[in-house]
């Protein structure tokens, strides 16, 4: 471990040295680690720049070099600060040689940096508008050490917020103390980057990231800092936002190097604080705490108990005694529960993916660990964990015939097909297949955008909601119908965005278990396209998941959406069948798009093809725009869908089929298709030649989205000023005293309508109308 010293450095001198002979140092430099943040960076540059700092210097370190140039991350820089990349910009540029992990890289900040005042901020991460300066402007004022501010937390795929939970019990109160003993909550300081430092102190104390804790290196730094920080200022509001990702459908396996950092990590930790108190720098309640704290990361945090109770590999098996080492012989008495900070910190007796963790269930887990008994200690956390399911699933009867699902997913023809099928739904039946009634979706007039129709979606929610009513009457309605085939097509029945998605999807398939034979069938789409127009239905259907743009889309679930295998896999394996796939695009092209599903879905191929349906485009590239921003600053869903609505009134056809995406990240996402998908779905039936996608994209020419129509953004503030949830009735004036009689004015009778436009709106206005 890299052992801090509490006296004065030649580091540190030089560095006064250095800066003695600078006419001025900045007041602050901001330190940005850079991995493969592309989505993010100018919007944390962004944020930097708006906090007016005069003279701020930003370092952006590029940790990997293999796979983005200087050239690249400038011009990512450049999106987000025009101009900060010159010789005399604001914007410094570092690169390694090689990947070095996360504390090298602000070790290579930190040594570049001239400011007075040290920030660090993760590349994916932004401070709310004034939270930064507010924080300098505090660290100045009191000559703090260090100066902390609670942070924001961002839900995955959504702009909404809340504060962070720890901040939230320990950090909201703005103060300055003495240090560690005279504010013990610094001790739980979540992260290096909710702080601002000296460079004074941390040049005096050598303190500096860990680099051989290139992962989980956060908690290390802070306890590195507040036990040798002699004034600690606590700004009291949050001044950053820690953004959520979504998760991805193919879930990233805990390998035994993830174990042995996490261990270390504890290791260190324990070892910080225990140094502190054998020094008498500390009282030993600090040190229970930090016990508290490992023990509660073993059971909660990490995935050791489970692999040290299961035969493990030799790597991971070495770290049960290191575990057994770092817990020692001591215990926790009951009286230990009422400490204050452990009272504000603890998560025994709360609802945790781990179940409730009751305080004796605590007592025994660490027992368990200290005498290395694993298998009790992970079939201990197995019961407390098992929780029944919240909607059990209704006993499937036996039931005629074979079943087709179609496994709809969003923007490959499937609005049209289910409109094609209800449309012929009595010849169908003629013909023995039964299109059943029950489950499909009623007209939504509160729906943005005309048209749709997400067939059995009815099915779905009747399962989320525990609806036993509906899947019963669906079971009489087959029986009773005796079809040799039954047809159920639900939109987006893959659910490829639900983090819970293989459980939902083997109790869908426990709901239709009763077939006889069970057939899958679904359209595949050129990977590109399909990732485009998903995020385009997610927009313009008014969710705060549409508030982001296509590229924070893409980090959260373009992995996810071009990995078929792992998307098909729950529905597969819980059929026990192969899907079948037909290509949409080439269907599409020849006109065959009901042909090509009768054929798939062994429909009669003698029923005609239905026409006159309603249409169901995909919006153009402005109006997904437009309306991005309306998901992003109206936070009521109600209200966006009807300012929605009313835009697609006014624009319902679009006005041209540009993409969002350049064609180099189109043609990533082709060859990560490629790379994971494309021979597993050939088997299946899709075959589609992506190399030749590839090729045409790179001849393409494509512009970015111009500046916004006027008239479009005149449309897009119609809608919202004709909104009755952005109106406003004035209360209603007091009736008069009896003892008046004078008559009432019209203004007295009247209620006032009063319209009240977003700050937004008013900008929009005044610039454009």
């Amino acid at each position: 471990m890299n052992a801090p010293s509490r006296g004065p450095t030649p580091g540190a001198l030089s560095s006064q040295i250095r800066k003695a002979l600078t006419a001025s140092a900045p007041p602050l430099s901001v330190i940005l680690p850079f991995f493969d943040e592309t989505a993010f960076l100018p919007t944390a540059l962004r944020s930097i720049r708006a906090q007016r700092i005069e003279g701020v210097e930003v370092i952006v370190v590029n940790d990997n070099p293999d796979q983005f140039s200087r050239a690249e991350v400038e011009a990512l820089a450049e999106a987000g600060w025009p101009g900060c990349t010159a010789e005399d910009g604001p914007v410094k540029l570092l690169c390694h040689d090689a990947n070095q992990g996360l504390s090298a890289a602000r070790n290579t900040g930190l040594e570049a940096a001239w400011g007075d005042i040290i920030a660090f901020l993760d590349s994916d991460d932004y401070y709310v508008t004034d939270g930064l300066s507010a924080q300098l402007d505090l660290a100045r004022r009191s000559g703090a050490d260090i100066t902390h501010a609670p942070c924001f937390i961002s839900e995955p795929g959504s702009p909404r917020l809340s504060v962070l939970h720890r901040d939230a019990a320990l950090h909201m109160e703005a103060r300055v103390t003495d240090g560690l003993r005279d504010g013990e909550e610094a001790q739980f300081i979540v992260s290096s980057w909710s702080s601002v430092y000296s460079r004074r102190f941390l040049d005096e104390h050598r303190l500096r990231f860990d680099i051989a804790q290139p992962r989980f290196e956060d908690r290390l730094f802070v306890l590195q800092t507040t036990t040798r920080a002699r004034k600690i200022a606590y700004l009291g509001a949050p001044a950053r936002v820690w953004r959520r990702r979504a998760g991805s459908i193919s879930v990233t396996q805990v390998t035994p190097e993830t174990l042995r950092l996490q261990v270390q990590l504890l290791e260190k930790c324990l070892a910080v604080v225990r140094a502190e108190v054998a020094a008498d720098h500390l009282p030993p309640r600090f040190e229970k705490r930090e016990l508290f704290n490992c023990v509660s990361r073993l059971i909660w945090d990490m995935e050791l108990i489970e692999r040290l109770a299961d035969a493990p590999e030799e790597e991971t098996a070495a770290l049960g005694p290191r575990v057994q080492a770092l817990l020692g012989e001591d215990s926790f008495a009951n009286a230990f529960f009422e400490d204050p900070m452990v009272l504000k910190t603890s998560r025994i007796g709360m609802k945790t993916r781990r179940g409730r963790i009751t305080r004796l269930d605590f007592f025994e887990l660490h027992r368990m660990m200290r005498e290395g008994d694993w298998p009790a200690a992970a079939a201990l956390l197995s019961a407390r964990s098992r929780i029944a399911p919240a909607n059990p699933a209704t006993p499937c009867p036996p039931l005629p015939g074979r079943l087709v699902l179609h496994l709809g997913l969003h923007k490959t023809g499937t609005t049209f097909l289910q409109h094609a099928l209800l449309s012929r739904r009595e010849a169908l039946a003629r013909a023995g297949v039964l299109l059943p009634e029950t489950g499909l979706a009623e007209p939504d007039a509160a729906r943005p955008r005309p048209g749709g129709f997400p067939g059995h979606q009815g099915l779905l929610a009747a399962h989320r909601s525990g609806d036993a009513a509906t899947w019963k009457a669906l079971y009489r309605e087959i029986i009773a119908a005796g079809s040799a085939t039954t047809l159920i097509s639900c939109e987006n029945m893959l659910l490829p965005t639900d983090p819970a998605r293989s459980e939902v999807i083997a109790a869908l398939m426990s709901r239709l278990s009763g077939f006889r034979e069970i057939e899958l069938v679904g359209f595949g789409r050129r990977a590109d396209a399909y990732a485009e127009a998903l995020y385009k239905e997610w927009v313009t259907d008014g969710g705060r998941g549409g508030a982001r743009r296509i590229e924070e889309f893409l980090v959260d679930h373009g992995e996810a959406l071009t990995n078929w295998p792992a998307l098909f896999a729950p529905w597969e394996e819980a059929a026990g069948t192969r899907v079948k796939l037909a290509d949409f695009d080439a269907l599409k092209a020849e006109g065959r798009l009901w042909r090509g599903f009768a054929e798939l879905a062994g429909l009669p191929a003698d029923i005609p093809a239905p026409s006159g349906l309603p249409r169901y485009p995909s919006p153009d590239r402005e109006s997904t725009e437009l309306i991005r921003l309306v998901n992003l600053l109206t936070p009521d869903r109600a209200t966006r869908r009807e300012i929605i609505r009313g835009y697609f009134a006014l624009n319902p056809t679009p006005n041209d089929r540009a993409s969002l995406l350049p064609p180099t990240a189109r043609a990533a996402l082709l060859s990560r298709f490629a790379d994971t998908s494309a021979p597993w779905a050939e088997t299946r039936g899709y075959a589609a030649d992506t190399a030749a996608m590839v090729a045409a994209l790179e001849s393409q020419s494509w512009e970015p989205l111009p500046p916004l129509d006027p008239t479009r953004l005149a449309d897009l503030l119609h809608a919202g000023t004709a909104s009755a949830a952005l109106l406003s009735v004035a209360p209603a004036p007091a009736p008069a005293p009896k003892r008046s009689a004078r008559p009432r004015t019209r203004a007295e009778k009247d209620p006032k309508l009063v319209i009240r436009l977003r700050p937004w709106a008013r900008r929009l206005l005044a610039r454009w109308l």
